[in-house]
């Protein structure tokens, strides 16, 4: 019963005045007065209200009530220990209400009832179903191939030995299964879906691991049960087995009898086992049923890639027609559908140049992009096929004009078509240019790459690759400026072109070097300009190898020291056949001579690219003989000669350290590779006169004289040996040597007047030529190739390589071609004319 309390508050509740009738102001709270209730309803403070709570305490509300089961079990435990103590020899404890029986209400520790019964039999093959199905999703992703689209930065592991592991795991748990559902009479429970499952992946992972014994019979028990209806396909799988095998009629029979047990409904798979069989009988050189095979196939469900094998097969078989039909047949079909980049009408609004770029990096634009790139591919090369074929016999040129028309006309300029015909005209540019190198098939490309740029003015990509390519031939031809516009306008249209990036800096340096801008300035632009490129495909070596020169060109010891570690990453990143190797190992050679000089540095990078380069090889040779090494000096010279018998250094330098008569057999060769170098026959006679042949030195300088009649020096040298034998043309050849001095001297005041008054380098002293010789790189010197002949067949283009050398010749001393001198060097260039010159070694 309620206290007076609450039931005076229960009546104060209903003559309350109803909520409904209170009037809610229009400033006030929507929803207020939603959590008031009436005091008699209320039951949040029972717990704090003490009235309440000692009304429950007294009115026994929720005891539970004593039954007699648990009395009785009270006294039948109090008669149990009554007993247990009389037994055990202590007083017995009196029997009566008024003491206590020494019962106490703690539970007591009773053996429980087991929780958890065993799985029943059903549960235990769910269980292995469940672990089974898991290896065989465990062994089909070891053995899948990663996906090119797959930006997660965990992939998987491409392991077909641990997914055959798997496989066979998978199998052997499968018969455990069956065996475990006979011996419960569950045998007709049994999931045959599962076991398709795990012997279609059994024998999927034999023929992975070319275990295709094993791989066929697994097929074949699969294939022969009946109770699997859809096994036939798998001989698909069996005759793509022995087709790797080699045997090709067995693969063939497979894939027929596929096609026969295929249903109609299934158009997709009859084409592609059709297109197997078209391939296998083209393997087997019967290009007219493969013809056959493929038209049904286009006339059904056409694809680029079965077009293309049509046009292959027609071309085979010289039908010029049936290829046209069929490169028709592949326009008919309907392009992949391309996701175009997002237009935008402000390129400097950085949202919406993001936009573009996330759409171009998503999975499906990626999917479409090298979709739209196979039809291009495939487009591309049936038109190259045909070209010689579409054509008359007289003008090859007609087979490739009707391919780009066909090309053009094909879904727009913007279509695949238009984008492979664009592409086979920049190819075919290419192609001529690569036939003929002249300056006027440059030209000739230069204007059809130009067009081909114009022509497709609304695709960007092919319009930057054309550019790039323009810019590329204008750079070869020298048009500096002309290449720098167009690898601009390449950049501007594909921004990520690395191509485009450095014929930009290239053309922008030989452009400013030419118009006598600051050097240092142009080659730190051009390295800037690099760095964008590597930057953008740091996988490109060409533009790494760039940058690392451009970088050597900058002043200051930081420019080299970033310089060798360009050239370290370029030699790291090439293949170990890459040709870019050895450069960037020469070039770290190089760097290692700069100051300060180390020699070992420099030897250890020389000997890593080996001996089969002559240029190299002659480095080292010189760099030994630096070091004074002359043994091992000459041990890299002798390989010098005899990997490029040609060079002038190698030759000159075994003539200085060898004795007169050998000495003279280097001096012959080396005149035949230079005739137009007096210096050479010079030598030879002080190889003569050094054995004592005075005559025979004395008629080669009269030979020599009537060819170089200007020739100071041979001619000192036939006025010493006429006065040494006491001839009497002495004072003949005396005559004749200052009529020579004294027209040197002509020429000299000639040169100091039209010379202006910049200063250039002083000549080099004419008889000192082996320093000169040494200052030219090996490397320049081009190492002979299997093309080039021998014997009389390599001297002119052995003249042709060293024209470098015959620049600083005796020559030029004696004929300056119009080089200012300053007035200290043409005083000590005159006085050593003068003067009695040293003569050779005798």
């Amino acid at each position: 019963m309620l206290s007076s309390r609450y039931y005076s508050a229960s009546r104060m509740g209903t003559d309350a005045k109803p909520r409904t009738a209170i009037i809610v102001d229009e400033d006030d709270e929507l929803y207020s007065g939603f959590n008031e209730v009436a005091p008699a309803l209320d039951t949040r403070n029972l717990r704090e209200d003490e009235t309440f709570q000692e009304t429950l305490r007294t009115a026994g509300i929720g005891r539970k009530l004593p039954s007699r089961t648990g009395t009785g079990m009270v006294r039948l435990g109090t008669v149990s220990m009554r007993d247990v103590g009389s037994r055990s020899g202590t007083s017995a404890r009196p029997v009566t209400a008024l003491r206590a029986a020494g019962y106490t209400s703690a539970s007591r520790d009773r053996p429980m009832p087991t929780q958890h019964l065993e799985d029943s039999v059903e549960d235990r093959v769910k269980q292995m179903e469940a672990r089974i199905m898991a290896l065989v999703e465990e062994s089909c992703l070891l053995s899948a191939r990663p996906d090119p689209d797959d930006d997660s930065t965990t992939r998987k592991e491409h392991d077909l030995g641990q997914a055959l592991a798997k496989a066979q795991e998978a199998s052997t748990m499968e018969r455990q299964l069956i065996r475990m559902q006979e011996q419960a009479n569950l045998g007709d429970t049994h999931n045959l879906d599962l076991t398709f499952a795990v012997l279609c992946n059994l024998a999927d992972q034999y023929a992975l691991n070319e275990m295709y014994t094993e791989a066929l019979n697994t097929y074949q028990l699969l294939t022969r049960n009946k109770l699997f209806p859809h096994a036939n396909r798998l001989k698909v799988n069996m005759g793509n087995i022995y087709f790797k095998m080699g045997e090709h009629p067995k693969a063939l029979k497979l894939y027929r009898m596929a096609l026969d047990q295929t249903p109609t409904a299934e158009k997709d798979l009859r084409m592609k086992v059709m297109h197997n069989i078209g391939l296998l009988l083209v393997r087997m050189g019967k290009f007219r049923d493969a013809v056959t095979n493929f038209q049904h196939i286009m006339h059904e469900q056409g694809d680029f890639q079965t077009g293309l094998h049509l046009v292959l097969c027609s071309v085979a078989l010289s039908d010029a027609e049936g290829g046209k039909a069929a490169f028709h047949a592949m326009l008919d079909v309907e392009p992949p559908t391309y996701h175009q980049d997002i237009p935008i009408d402000d390129e400097k609004d950085t949202y919406e140049c993001v936009v573009r770029d996330v759409s171009r990096g998503d999975k499906l634009s990626r999917w479409s992009r090298r979709a739209a790139a196979e039809a291009e591919r495939c487009l591309a090369l049936a038109a190259a096929v045909l070209t010689p074929t579409a054509g008359t016999d007289d003008d090859s040129g007609t087979g490739m004009s009707w391919c780009v028309e066909a090309l053009r006309g094909y879904s727009g300029a913007g279509g695949a078509g238009g984008a492979a015909g664009g592409r086979l005209e920049l190819g075919a540019a290419l192609a001529s240019l690569r036939a003929s190198r002249t300056a006027r098939s440059g030209l000739a490309v230069l204007q059809r790459l130009k067009a081909v740029a114009k022509a497709h003015a609304e695709d960007r990509v092919l319009r930057a690759e054309a550019n790039a390519d323009a810019a590329f031939v204008a750079y070869a031809l020298g048009n500096w400026s002309e290449a720098r516009s167009l690898s601009e306008s390449a950049s501007r249209d594909d921004p990520y072109s690395c191509a485009a990036r450095v014929t930009l800096a290239l053309s922008s340096l030989q452009a400013s070097l030419s118009e006598d801008a600051a050097p240092e300035l142009a080659w730190r632009e051009a390295a800037e300009t690099l760095t964008a490129a590597t930057h953008l495909d740091p996988a490109d070596l060409i533009a790494a190898h760039d940058l690392a020169l451009c970088l050597e060109q900058t002043a200051g010891r930081e420019g080299l020291s970033v310089a060798a570690a360009r050239w370290s990453r370029v030699r790291a990143c090439g293949a170990p056949t890459h040709t870019l190797r050895p450069l960037a190992a020469a070039a770290l050679a190089r760097l290692a001579l700069r100051h300060p000089a180390d020699h070992a540095a420099a030897e250890h990078w020389y000997s890593l690219i080996g001996n089969w380069d002559a240029g190299v090889t002659s480095a080292l040779a010189q760099l030994h003989s630096e070091m004074g090494d002359t043994q091992t000096a000459k041990h890299h010279y002798q390989d010098v000669e005899a990997i490029w018998p040609c060079d002038l250094t190698a030759l000159e330098w075994l003539a200085g350290e060898s004795p007169p008569d050998v000495a003279l057999q280097y001096y012959r060769r080396a005149a035949r590779l230079e005739p137009t170098n007096p210096q050479w026959g010079l030598l030879m006679g002080g190889c003569l006169r050094a054995t004592g042949r005075y005559q025979e030195a004395l008629s080669l300088y009269k030979k020599m004289n009537t060819r170089f009649p200007d020739n100071v020096q041979c001619l000192k040298l036939i006025v010493k040996l006429c006065g040494d034998q006491g001839l009497s043309e002495t004072s003949t050849w005396t005559r004749e040597l200052q009529r020579a001095q004294a027209r040197l001297k002509q020429q000299e005041r000639a040169s100091v007047i039209s010379a202006g008054s910049g200063s250039s380098r002083a000549s080099q002293s004419p008889v000192d030529l082996r320093a000169i010789s040494r200052v030219n790189s090996a490397a320049t010197q081009p190492p002979p190739t299997a093309s080039q002949p021998s014997g009389e067949g390599r001297k002119g283009s052995d003249v042709q390589s060293y024209k470098y050398t015959e620049s600083f010749s005796f020559r030029d001393g004696l004929q300056p071609s119009n080089r200012s001198r300053t007035s200290a060097g043409r005083k000590k260039n005159v006085e050593e004319l003068e003067d009695d010159l040293p003569l050779p070694p005798e």
